[in-house]
């Protein structure tokens, strides 16, 4: 699970061939360890984030 950076208590970092298909390029971010509940934030191909799951709220 490589860590792009950290913002105060949270952690934003990404999988490697996470789903089968591929999901779109996106970012997990949790607060603390790493978890199964992230937020999901997709990047879209215009820059654009879109969130696509945020269990962790």
């Amino acid at each position: 699970m490589p860590q792009l950076f950290r913002i105060g208590p949270y952690l934003v970092y990404f999988w490697s061939n996470e789903n089968n298909p591929a999901e779109p390029v996106h970012v997990h971010i949790t607060e603390g360890r790493p978890s199964p509940n992230a937020t999901k934030v997709w990047i879209t191909e215009s820059g654009k984030a879109l969130l696509c799951n945020n269990h962790s709220k």
